[in-house]
């Protein structure tokens, strides 16, 4: 009996230690269309840079110098028939920069794309703070469906560099056009993704504060109110997603064919009123709870 207490006691020791943290995993009561697709998933990193963007980090009352820009992205891609599922994603950042896991899932890091094939794109956009990773069993779902995913790393915004929310407040649909443009010709930063994407057909899905910038992305403005708050975005500068601004009538990307907005952010402080959320122009999915006041 001795023995086999402590044998018991040794696995609950060591099965939490040991177990693996599966962003695949579908679940017998899952929705039918859940599971996997047909498309053995890829998966790489690339380090962009947005030129010449205001430092909002750095922004005085008398000063918006501008930098350039960096923005990590995750993308997931239908990958050759050839590779053999399965991967490893190490060194995630959750809930702290401190706290690091590694994630287990489908994708096969730097697996050579599909030969054949033209695929929709779909940007990725996470919460205030988050990162690339957090709809990471998304992106790789998608993928094996068909599409090429990027999810971004927003500057400012992950669990690694968070800073300054006037930063999130005015760069989350810039960053989702710059990523959405980039990706739409990839052809100088890797031709062999680049003509697997059909960068004329792009879906945007936003978490949270992803949402919120979604959601200006598709053509919805904001109050003049929430431009002037002293904690938002210093010296007006969010003025360039106002509702009705000749800046944010541009803002509507003719490549973007439908949004996914998932609790998006900004109601409970006075962000949306009727008269700004009638510009958004784009198909919407709004997933959102009744009683949520954000």
């Amino acid at each position: 009996m001795r023995h086999a207490i402590a044998a018991a006691a040794a696995v609950l020791t060591v099965g939490p230690v040991m177990a693996e943290n599966r962003i695949d995993t579908i679940r017998p009561d899952a929705p039918a269309l859940s599971a996997y697709g047909d498309h053995v998933v890829g998966v790489r990193k690339y380090e962009l840079t947005n030129p010449g963007q205001i430092d909002i980090v750095n922004t005085t009352a008398e000063n918006a110098p501008t930098y350039d820009r960096p923005l990590t992205v995750e993308v997931w891609y239908p990958a050759a028939e050839s590779v053999e599922a399965g991967g490893t994603y190490e060194g995630v950042n959750l809930r702290a920069a401190s706290v690091q896991v590694a994630l287990e899932g489908q994708a096969v890091r730097d697996a050579a794309p599909a030969s054949a094939g033209s695929f929709p794109l779909i940007v990725i956009s996470h919460g205030y703070p988050g990162n690339r990773f957090l709809m990471a069993h998304l992106g790789e779902n998608l993928a094996s469906k068909g599409y090429v995913t990027v999810s971004i790393d927003h500057t400012d915004s992950t669990y690694a560099d968070q800073n300054a929310f006037g930063s999130t407040l005015l760069n989350r649909p810039l960053d989702q056009d710059f990523v959405v443009e980039t990706f739409a010709d990839f052809s100088a930063i890797s031709p062999e993704l680049a003509a697997i994407i059909d960068g004329d057909t792009v879906g945007v899905i936003g978490y949270s504060m992803g949402g919120y910038g979604a959601l200006i992305y598709g053509g919805a403005g904001v109050t003049q109110a929430s431009t002037e708050y002293a904690w938002g975005t210093p010296n007006g500068l969010l003025t360039r997603h106002l509702a009705g601004s000749d800046t944010h009538a541009k803002m509507p990307n003719d490549k973007v064919k439908a949004i996914i907005s998932i609790a998006p952010w900004g109601k409970n402080t006075g962000f949306w009123d009727a008269d700004g959320l009638a510009g958004f122009s784009k198909p919407l999915m709004l997933m959102a709870g009744s009683v949520d006041d954000v």
